[in-house]
């Protein structure tokens, strides 16, 4: 067994399969384990290099696989050895679903992986503002410098051809690995103390289960209709073209729409459009916001600079990307990440599907299909931010509206004496702190009008509008929030009494925004992750074919073989509306679908109530 010194001892490089049993041998039986795959990449199908090992008190090791290197042990051998030994241990990791991806893509059970920790997730946990990289926390919590394995070999890992250079590479590899492994048990040692028991259950009974749904999800990845998303592509291609012609049009000349200069010039000098706002440098801004403003004001450019920008977000995030992350059948395997969002959300990417456009005109949504077979269950939440709202808040109107299943923007319009559309607004805007500029841009009113009906609104909503003055006091005071289950948010500019004009102050209000924003998103958040867990908990223990493939906000997609689709239906609307219990009704909303697109499209029907069962009998 060759050591490689390392930063604080060593590393064991194992060598063949006998010297890593007899290492795996020395631990104790339901000890905390360090596990940490090197691999070629950072995608699912990724090829394993080897896997580094660490346990408090014991120099780590790492076990190269034989893909690349002669001394390596074959991929099934060492399956074996760690279905044998990793059932006996408490497993930790640093983004621990990779690893755990990693781990049951190439031969290890997922019966024996029993996670006690995240580190990544132990220090969202404890403080959502930190960063989360390895690097990042030795570096702030030990003051080390940990190199990356780049800086270590001077090359970029994907230039790296391991089929040549991997025996050369072997004992930098196991080095960087082997401290890996080792920073990791650290971190978890240091954040174990730190976090309180609110963190501690959200970590056992939320995150923790979570990461094989979501690993398991990337691992299969959702079917996508190619050859739709390279028609709409093109259709798109042809009205950008249209749109900046128009756009050139209705400013009477030809510019660079990337250049900020030539738009200021064009913009501001030509043209005589109000400023909106201002960049760091003190410039007219011509981003998006003053586009939007500019199209809420009725100049023509602004509404076609919105349009320019749509098409443009809609070619680059999903018409163009999608079919290049497909694999060779078209499969699309992004990514869930759990600690994505401060509020405690999820996060996507490869590619982002929280902020897919709902763009009739280009239906990104219609080319995720289901596999031959099976049928798409899609359900959401009925109004989930507004009922988390009522709950915390207690407020008795809206108690009583979710109670009695009324419409909670029919009920405020008829309150305030506006539109639904506007209540709808005024929902949403007032509990997420919409300032009164917005309100009237939205609403077509004067500033003075929009603050008169924010006002009426907390007169009316007494309840909201003391809960939410309490929780302002309350972050003030403590300079964080927590929701619901004890999911903390650290808010340090809200304890703030003295403020730099230009940009304390306007930190500070972002906190007193952001206090109310996590308790409402992020209960919301944990409400979903926990009916997520329970839905794929009961699948499992009926045996069905349904897997869970994407979550966006308080929406979930299931696969299913089509002659389950209406038991896992159930199942979800069960597990959605009673795993967690308000003191008003949750509500889940869907039906099964031959595509994901089908589900905002309100004239599409559920998919079994399209057929007429009796003549179909009939014609038998």
């Amino acid at each position: 067994m060759q050591k490689i010194e390392v930063y604080k001892g060593h590393v064991e490089l194992v060598e063949n399969a006998d010297e890593l049993e007899r290492w795996l041998e020395q631990l104790e039986d339901n000890s905390i384990l360090t596990f940490d795959w090197e691999t070629t990449g950072l995608n699912y199908d990724a090829i394993p290099l080897g896997l580094s090992l660490h346990q408090r008190g014991v120099s780590p090791c790492f076990a190269p696989v034989d893909y690349f290197f002669d001394n390596g042990i074959p991929m099934g051998t060492l399956a074996r050895i760690c279905n044998k030994h990793f059932k006996r241990l408490r497993l930790i990791a640093h983004n621990a679903k990779y690893d755990y991806m990693i781990s049951v893509m190439n031969g290890i059970s997922r019966e024996v992986i029993t996670l006690e920790a995240d580190t990544l997730v132990m220090v969202h946990l404890y403080n959502p503002n930190l960063m989360k990289q390895l690097e990042k926390r030795v570096k702030e919590d030990f003051g080390y410098s940990k190199k990356t394995f780049d800086e270590i070999c001077g090359k970029k890992w994907p230039k790296i051809d391991w089929a040549k250079e991997g025996n050369e590479l072997l004992p930098l590899l196991a080095g960087y690995a082997g401290e890996d492994t080792y920073w990791e048990t650290q971190v978890y040692h240091k954040y174990k103390g730190m976090l309180d028991e609110d963190a501690w259950k959200i970590m056992r009974k939320i995150e923790l289960p979570l990461i094989p749904i979501l690993a398991d999800a990337k691992i299969r990845g959702v079917l996508i209709d190619v050859p739709l998303l390279q028609e709409l592509h093109e259709k798109c291609e042809k009205q950008l073209i249209k749109v900046r012609e128009n756009i050139f049009d209705e400013a009477g000349c030809v510019f660079n729409l990337n250049s900020p200069k030539q738009k200021q010039q064009v913009f501001f000098e030509r043209l005589k459009l109000p400023i909106i706002g201002k960049t760091r440098t003190g410039a007219p801004s011509t981003d998006s916001k003053a586009a939007v403003e500019w199209a809420n004001m009725g100049y023509e450019i602004g509404k076609l600079l919105v349009k320019y920008s749509e098409l443009q977000k809609l070619e680059s995030g999903y018409l163009k990307p999608i079919p290049i992350l497909v694999d060779d059948d078209n499969v699309l395997r992004g990514d869930l990440n759990s600690c994505g969002t401060k509020t405690g959300r999820f996060s996507s990417s490869d590619p982002n599907l929280q902020n897919m456009p709902n763009n009739h005109d280009f239906p990104v949504r219609d080319a995720f299909i289901p596999r031959p077979g099976y049928l798409f269950v899609n359900y959401d939440y009925s109004q989930l931010e507004l009922r988390v709202m009522a709950h915390m808040s207690k407020d008795p109107v809206f108690m009583d509206i979710f109670t009695h299943g009324r419409d909670p923007h029919g009920e405020v319009a008829k309150m305030l004496g506006i539109s639904r559309k506007k209540a709808k607004v005024a929902n949403f805007g007032v509990l997420y702190g919409l300032s009164d500029e917005s309100f009237a841009a939205q609403f077509g009113v004067t500033i003075t009008e929009a603050h008169q009906i924010v006002e009426d609104y907390h007169e009316t909503y007494y309840g909201f509008a003391k809960w939410k003055v309490a929780t302002e006091n309350f972050a003030k005071k403590h300079g964080y929030v927590k929701n619901l289950f004890g999911r903390i948010r650290q808010l340090p500019m809200a304890t703030k009494t003295r403020y730099d004009k230009d940009f304390r102050f306007g930190e500070f209000a972002k906190d007193m925004r952001r206090a109310v924003n996590t308790i409402i998103q992020g209960t919301g958040a944990d409400i979903m992750k926990l009916a997520t867990i329970a839905t794929v908990k009961e699948i499992k223990r009926r045996g069905l074919d349904a897997h869970f493939l994407l979550q966006v906000h308080d929406e979930n997609l299931i696969e299913v073989r089509i002659d389950q689709a209406r038991e896992v239906e159930q199942i979800m609307i069960d597990c959605m509306e009673n795993t967690t219990k308000l003191c008003v009704p949750l509500e889940a909303d869907g039906k099964i679908i031959a595509k994901w697109g089908e589900m905002k499209d309100d004239s599409c029907i559920s998919y079994f109530d399209r057929f007429d069962y009796s003549l179909i009998s009939s014609m038998l």
